[in-house]
């Protein structure tokens, strides 16, 4: 049974937010709602870094329902008094392995990351490095405020590397393991880690989101009957393999030559005067 959940979005919140401070861009709000709607009324963990001053928790709580357990995590020691039932709020460096460790082993994993820190290239990649694996798979790690990585604030300008941007470049790379080896036939022998674990990606203004995913070697398969004697220039006959041969051999059984027939009959009937010639 799901829990009941509030009529409104975070839109709605963030604009008539009575609670603590909240600093987002305002079109950062079609993404979260893009991204993160799917798991309202499902308990998620859902952690963040960078506390500020702790509205964007309320918020994340009011969001996602009753049951959602919200961790916050903030250098400054300062944020540790705003934890409350259902926010738990820790001090530490998001850019400590042993910190984040200690988390991923007190709360089993996570749902949705939000990374809103430091904005700095070496702590995004550090989080990144230290909580992929604990993103539970069908989460999401979000990356916020990568404009970063075109300011020379953060240490950065266009074209500098590394930056966040370049190192999602850089990720590209690696969702299309499977494919490095130069063939068309995917295999595992070049993809790593991330090949496998990384579903899609998705870049906006100042947002990345990454798509935890059980990603196995592509297959490729073909249905249905070819229209000409081959297939990309080889005979057709060479290129049905013996799943593709199963499937054109439960179209010929009655009931399914009967719902073509249905469906098409003119086509159909021409089909079958074609073959019979």
């Amino acid at each position: 049974m799901r829990l009941s959940l509030p009529r409104r979005g975070l839109r709605w919140y963030f604009d008539h937010n009575d609670g603590r401070l909240i600093d987002k861009w305002d079109h950062y709000f079609e993404v979260y709602e893009a991204h993160l709607r799917r798991f309202r009324g499902r308990r998620p963990v859902v952690l963040e870094l960078g506390v500020s001053h702790g509205g964007s928790l309320q918020m994340w709580q009011y969001y996602f329902g009753r049951g959602s357990t919200v961790v916050g995590v903030d250098i400054q020691p300062r944020v540790a008094e705003l934890s409350q039932p259902g926010i738990d709020v820790h001090v530490g460096d998001q850019s400590d392995a042993g910190f984040l460790a200690g988390l991923v082993d007190r709360y089993g994993g996570f749902d949705v990351v939000i990374d809103d820190g430091s904005h700095r290239f070496e702590h995004q990649q550090a989080s990144l490095d230290a909580l992929w694996g604990a993103v539970r798979v069908g989460g999401v790690y979000l990356v916020e405020d990568v404009h970063s990585s075109y300011m020379e604030a953060y240490g950065n300008e266009l074209g500098a590397e590394p930056t966040f941007i370049s190192a999602t470049k850089q990720l590209l790379d690696e969702l299309h393991g499977y494919w490095h080896g130069g063939g068309w036939s995917p295999d595992s022998v070049h993809a790593s880690a991330w090949t496998s674990s990384l579903g899609a990606i998705h870049v906006y203004d100042s947002i990345v989101v990454l798509d935890k995913a059980e990603r196995p070697v592509p297959r490729r398969r073909m249905t249905g009957r070819p229209s000409f004697d081959t297939i990309n220039g080889s005979p057709a006959e060479q290129m049905i393999d013996a799943d593709h041969r199963a499937q054109l051999d439960s179209l010929n059984r009655p009931l399914a030559r009967l719902r073509r027939l249905r469906r098409a009959p003119v086509a159909t009937l021409r089909g079958y005067v074609r073959r019979r010639r």
